[in-house]
C-alpha cells in the first residue's frame, strides 16, 4: 500500500474476529508458524505508518495439514483380466493416485486413476499373461506423498477348454 511502513498480521479463531495482532512486517508476506494442523484459522492485514493504522483487509482464511510423512503398503492380487490393489491407509490423505508400468520401476509420472477415496482398486482390461507393475500414492492439500512398494501381477484367465476327450461305449 503507498505510504504503508509496515504491516500488521492479524489471526483470529473465529470468521469475523475478534484477531489478535501476531506481528509488524515490511514485506507483503508472512508465515504464520504457530498454528496446529486441521484448524481452520482467520486473517486480516493492515497498513500502518507514523499516522496510524489503517482498516483491515479482506478476510483470508487456511486450515494447515501435516505432510504425508509415510507411504501405504501396497498388495495385488491378479483376476481374469485384472488386478485387484489393497493397501494400508495413511494419515491425514484425503485420495489415492494409481500409477502403472510395463517394467519394474517403470510407472509412469501420469496416474492410470486420481482421488480414490478406498484403500482398494480394481484395474480391468488388462491382458492374460502380460506383467504389470504397480505403486500407489497418498495424496493431501499439500501434494502427492511418496510411492508405495512396488508390485507386480500377471493378469490370469479361465483355462483352456479341455482337449482329447473320448468315448468309450459299454453295456447299460
Amino acid at each position: 500500500v503507498p505510504g504503508a511502513t509496515g504491516y500488521n498480521v492479524k489471526r483470529s479463531l473465529i470468521a469475523g474476529g475478534p484477531y489478535t495482532t501476531l506481528g509488524t512486517v515490511s514485506s507483503s508476506t508472512y508465515t504464520d508458524v504457530s498454528v496446529s494442523n486441521g484448524t481452520t484459522y482467520y486473517y486480516v492485514v493492515t497498513a500502518a505508518n507514523s499516522a496510524g493504522e489503517s482498516a483491515p483487509s479482506n478476510e483470508a482464511n487456511a486450515t494447515p495439514q501435516a505432510a504425508l510423512s509415510t507411504a501405504p503398503s501396497l498388495t495385488v492380487t491378479a483376476g481374469n483380466g485384472q488386478a485387484q490393489l489393497t493397501w494400508t491407509s495413511v494419515a491425514g490423505a484425503t485420495s489415492y493416485n494409481i500409477y502403472q508400468g510395463s517394467t519394474s520401476g517403470g510407472e509412469s509420472a501420469t496416474p492410470i486413476a486420481t482421488g480414490i477415496t478406498s484403500t482398494s482398486y480394481t484395474v480391468s482390461a488388462l491382458n492374460r499373461g502380460a506383467t504389470y507393475y504397480f505403486v500407489v500414492a497418498a495424496v493431501n492439500s499439500l501434494g502427492t506423498g511418496a510411492s508405495s512398494n512396488e508390485v507386480s501381477v500377471s493378469p490370469v484367465g479361465p483355462p483352456a477348454a479341455p482337449t482329447g476327450l473320448s468315448a468309450t461305449a459299454a453295456t447299460a
